[in-house]
């Protein structure tokens, strides 16, 4: 970021100020440090049964090295126990489940999941794993059909309709802002209805980020955007911390003549960012000051990045891709490498689906390609268990395993602390203290 950038925002954000909440906010008493809940809490034993998983490989999401030929005990929905074999003793009519040959994992956390309704879909996202989502920017009433839902479904968070400029974007999903008032009333309304989280959308102005941020500051809940006209770090400047997409920080890196271009473009129409986001890509110098800058500063303000790079891959080779999509996307994934790098904490989101996916598994092609952006397969696991829980700020009950945590867990065919294919092969899934039936 240069000197005059950051004079210019900081004359802004000193001139803009912050409009205090309202009266009608400061009404509810909203408790210091929450951990932040699901919409749709998921039945537990109904009893004290006791549970022990033996002769496993134990993956823990801390980051740590595997620990060979473990046992874990999980009494009615929590771990009770956890450790190597000679560290841990299984109380007496325990039911046992044989994990060898088997790695043992936290249940999968998707920070970038979109549905509608569809408890289907919701139920296959469980059993390939993923066992908490968020819907980053969708109404609440989405997910309606979860309160009538007969099968086990994932943890689901919510953010409610996303904030966003004139004219809009997806305006049947979006609140479209007038003013810092209609922030605080809409944030007020999200949360009282379940919302844990905020979602920016792109056309929302600057000027209105900060007012976002504090508010949902307020009610200590995070903010998460999707930025396509607002440089990202403009946007971090002004309080936000989560930001979904790598397409997010194109207009911060790009050469600023290109940047103005694509913003113009996708300013006289939303649809122009389709292309445009390759374009701009594909002309990026990352090896620029500009970048490192860039990345510095989101790594110093802890910044998390989900890059959802599955749903924007594009490969040289295909006769269907754009020599300039495959560069631009080429460029998406070696960024997200340097972020990862420069101290930026990523995310593993799936954004449902992408070109190269197989239906219903996006998340394990998205492990794949933070592995092939320089990730290791631990910190991928890190990424998508752990990391993504201090995301949703639920770290407390999930993310890893650990005694006293929730008993939402996998258990995988080989070794993907090793190698990250692994996550093709899931077994089983346990979603609070209750294995989750196959059919």
């Amino acid at each position: 970021m240069t000197v005059a950038k950051i004079s210019r925002c900081l004359v802004f954000f000193m001139s803009l100020g912050f409009l205090f909440l309202s009266s009608e906010a400061f009404s509810q008493n909203i408790p210091a440090n929450p951990s932040l809940l699901e919409i749709n809490p998921p039945d537990g034993p109904s009893n004290d049964k006791v549970n022990a998983i033996v002769g496993v490989r134990l993956i823990d999401g801390l980051g740590g090295s595997a620990v060979e030929n473990a046992t874990i005990v999980i009494q009615g929905n929590r771990i009770i126990e956890v450790g190597a074999k000679d560290q841990v003793k299984i109380p007496a009519g325990a039911a046992i489940t044989d994990g060898k040959g088997m790695s043992l994992l936290p249940g999968l956390v998707d920070s970038h999941f979109h549905s509608a309704n569809n408890n289907k879909q919701l139920s296959t996202l469980l059993k390939n794993g993923v066992t908490t989502m968020r819907d980053p920017g969708h109404p609440i009433r989405f997910y309606q059909a979860q309160h009538f839902a007969t099968a086990k479904m994932p943890r689901v968070y919510v953010t409610g309709a996303h904030l966003d400029g004139y004219p809009g974007v997806y305006v049947q999903q979006a609140a479209l802002i007038r003013d810092g008032d209609h922030i605080r009333s809409q944030i007020a309304e999200y949360v009282k209805n379940g919302s844990s989280g905020i979602k920016i959308y792109f056309r929302l102005p600057l000027k209105y980020i900060e007012t976002v941020v504090k508010t949902a500051d307020f009610y200590n809940i995070p903010v998460v955007a999707h930025l396509e006209l607002v440089d990202a770090d403009d946007a971090i400047m002004a309080g936000l911390r989560g930001i979904e997409h790598v397409t997010s920080f194109g207009t911060s890196i790009a050469d600023p003549k290109d940047a103005e271009e694509f913003r113009k473009s996708v300013q006289e129409d939303s649809n122009n960012r389709r292309a445009g986001r390759y374009l701009l890509w594909s002309k990026i110098d990352l090896s620029t000051d500009r970048v490192k800058d860039v990345l510095e500063f989101a790594a110093k303000n802890d910044v998390v990045l989900s890059p959802t790079l599955a749903t924007f891959e594009k490969q040289f080779g295909d006769s269907e891709v754009k020599d300039y999509e495959a560069e631009g996307f080429k460029n998406m994934h070696d960024f997200v490498g340097m972020a990862h790098k420069a101290g930026v904490k990523i995310v593993t989101g799936s954004h449902n689906s992408g070109k190269y996916v197989t239906p219903g598994l996006a998340y394990q092609r998205e492990m794949e390609l933070l592995v092939a952006a320089g990730l290791s397969p631990l910190d991928v696991i890190s990424s998508s268990t752990i990391i993504n829980a201090q995301y949703f700020r639920t770290q407390d009950r999930l993310g890893s395993i650990e005694k006293g945590k929730l008993a939402d867990l996998i258990l995988v065919e080989g070794n993907p602390s090793v190698d990250i294919k692994a996550m093709y092969s899931i077994k089983k899934v346990m979603l609070n203290g209750e294995w989750v039936e196959n059919n």
